[in-house]
């Protein structure tokens, strides 16, 4: 018997829907969004949040946090926020 509905329900237009689909599939794009872009679809298409983390490799509390990002700031709640601490004294 299933648990109750997660009230993160996550409803795409089909424009953001588009975007997310690309950001998975492109070679060029950071795994890291890619991974984030994959959950918010996962979560579109009615999986519940348990299955997610471990069907994309992160806890529970990993996708509950970028669900939450992403009905707050969008698309770009996905990209990575500047990190705090010493800036790096290497180009990447």
């Amino acid at each position: 018997m299933p648990g109750p509905r997660s009230p993160r329900v996550i409803e795409l237009s089909e424009g953001v829907r588009t975007e997310l689909i690309r950001l998975t599939r492109s070679p060029s794009v950071a795994a890291g969004l890619a991974r984030r872009a994959r959950i918010v679809l996962l979560a579109a298409e009615g999986v519940p949040i348990r299955h997610i983390g471990p069907r994309v490799g992160v806890s529970r509390t990993v996708v509950r946090d970028w669900l939450d990002r992403f009905r707050t700031l969008g698309l770009a709640g996905l990209r990575e926020r500047p990190r705090s601490g010493r800036p790096r004294t290497f180009p990447p």
